[in-house]
């Protein structure tokens, strides 16, 4: 093992050269070392699980831009030197968020509003909203509608609640790759 010293060209660099030594940055030193051979040890499940992930990520990219609206979408939320693909692939890879279940304007009649707010990569494909009682009879389920910005969705009540206490608001989240993120509020 060698340390590199005052080398611009490889201070900070990590991979492997020539299929022959490995540059490695430890406790902010770059390292160089023998190339390491394959594994002996078979993989853990996480291992695989995430394995599983990256190969999912990777085909929804692939597939996402080789459709040329997809591509557009991605490419226009693309920063820095990020292009379409990798967008997608981030997309893929991440689960979208329910940051808010806002039931200020729920007072249990039909109409009022309940305002989901909502974070992802790209947009939220659909949010859906079931309402059970406090004894976990189902009241109604629907879907909420996109707001003046794509990250606040809004569900109107369908269906009269007189009580309200313990109502509990179920929120299921779906983004374009399909991945799904569930949130519950119990209204007090």
């Amino acid at each position: 093992m060698a340390y590199v010293k005052q080398n611009i060209f490889v201070d900070g660099v990590s991979g492997t050269i020539a299929k022959q030594m490995t540059l490695k940055v430890r406790k902010g030193k770059t390292v160089m070392c023998a190339k390491r051979g394959p594994d002996t040890v078979p993989p853990t499940a996480r291992q695989l699980v995430a394995r599983d992930k990256f190969e999912d990520a990777l085909s929804y990219a692939v597939e996402a831009i080789a459709d040329p609206v997809k591509k557009l979408m991605y490419a226009a939320a693309a920063e820095g030197g990020q292009t379409a693909y990798n967008v997608a692939f981030k997309d893929a890879a991440t689960f979208p968020k329910i940051i808010l279940i806002n039931t200020e304007q729920y007072n249990g009649a039909i109409g009022d509003m309940i305002t989901i707010a909502v974070k992802n990569v790209v947009r939220v494909q659909s949010v859906k909203v079931r309402m059970l009682s406090a004894t976990g009879t189902e009241l109604e389920q629907g879907e909420a509608m996109p707001g003046d910005r794509m990250s606040y969705w809004k569900y109107a009540a369908t269906v009269a609640n007189p009580t309200l206490p313990g109502t509990r608001i179920l929120v299921t989240v779906t983004d374009l790759p399909g991945n799904v993120t569930d949130a519950e509020r119990v209204i007090r």
